[in-house]
């Protein structure tokens, strides 16, 4: 096992949207030969599966309100939290499918080292969780590539809890006991869980402290490692700018919709996403800092069936209750006029 350097070159290194990217890029693009190994940590994220939709699972407002960064993931699962108090991991096994699907293969090192560090009865539940005291402080998943497979997994050391189940849609939140994020295990955080010396550690340090016991070496320069390459930072930056860091792929990919258009005002974003039928609107859901739900459930009403052209829209607008704001009216009619198609994102 080598360790993958994926420190940037002039970019901080919290952003979880350049982090996603080098996951992608690692697994599908460069398929390095053997078993590499990727530790980071994310600025406040939301992290949604390929398929779901965003304004179902995730309360946007509260992460606009609360800048917090939404980051869809190729791959499918659910929506997962990320903070500077977790520590992500992954294996990259580009080149092979050994192990594959084996959660114990891949969770037992990660136990290994903790329990160095002072985790008492560190075990993998549910398959892909792993919880100490019957309290889950990391959970698990596999993504697999024609040739190769990810495994890797989020380990809460001092995430904000709070902040993790606010980002739920009201009606998701509703469904969960305060500080529970699964139906059957509450969380925890590892820093409660460690020796005193691992406890007061920085997230930072607590990753290179984790690192050195994962490769048994007393200092990172001693990890056998592989350095992105200026080639390796053009191509993933390229993904960047082509796919993961455009609104229309995190906010817009929604199932069942197919269009998607933004628009940013002095104090904050505004987003629609719509479907057409018959060059009618067939549905359409408006989300973002700037407008309330109740707001966005009048025009949502008022314009659900509307024919997609400017007198339509011009006419049914100038009824809701913005009608003596019409330099609002024009930004939602511009909005739909010229929206996205989010079938079209770049592969």
């Amino acid at each position: 096992m080598f360790l993958i350097d994926i420190t940037p070159k002039n970019h901080e290194p919290y952003d979880p949207i350049l982090n996603q990217s080098i996951d992608n890029y690692l697994l599908n693009d460069l398929k390095l030969p053997g078993h590499g190994l990727l530790c980071y940590i994310n600025r406040p994220s939301v992290i949604i599966g390929s398929a779901q939709n965003s304004f179902s699972e995730v309360d946007l407002n509260y992460l606009q309100q609360h800048h917090i960064k939404l980051v869809r993931r190729t791959s499918g699962g659910g929506a997962v939290y990320h903070d500077e108090g977790n520590v992500i991991f992954e294996n990259i096994l580009g080149d092979s499918l050994d192990h594959c699907g084996d959660y114990d293969y891949f969770a037992q090192p990660i136990l290994d080292a903790l329990a160095e560090m002072g985790l008492k009865d560190g075990q993998v539940s549910a398959k892909s969780a792993l919880v100490a005291n019957n309290q889950k402080f990391s959970g698990m998943c596999m993504i697999k590539a024609k040739e190769g497979f990810a495994a890797g997994g989020t380990l809460m050391f001092n995430m904000n809890i709070a902040n993790a189940r606010q980002v739920l849609t009201p009606k998701k939140r509703a469904q969960v006991a305060r500080g529970v994020l699964s139906a059957d295990r509450p969380i925890t955080n590892l820093k409660s869980l460690l020796s005193p010396e691992y406890a007061e550690l920085s997230t930072e340090e607590f990753k290179n402290e984790l690192l050195c016991h994962l490769f048994h070496v007393k200092h990172l320069a001693d990890i056998p490692t592989y350095h992105l390459t200026d080639q390796d930072w053009q191509k993933i930056y390229a993904k960047v700018g082509q796919k993961y860091g455009r609104n229309v792929w995190n906010y817009g990919k929604n199932p069942g919709y197919q269009y998607y258009s933004s628009y940013q005002m002095p104090n904050g974003q505004l987003h629609v996403n719509f479907s057409t039928e018959n060059e009618q609107i067939s549905h359409i859901k408006f989300y973002g800092n700037t407008i309330t739900p109740e707001a966005a459930e009048v025009l949502e009403q008022v314009l659900l069936g509307a024919t997609l052209t400017a007198d339509s829209l011009n006419t049914l607008l100038s009824s809701t209750i913005f009608a003596n704001n019409p330099d609002f009216l024009q930004v939602i009619s511009d909005m739909l006029l010229e929206a996205e198609n989010t079938h079209h994102i770049c592969d």
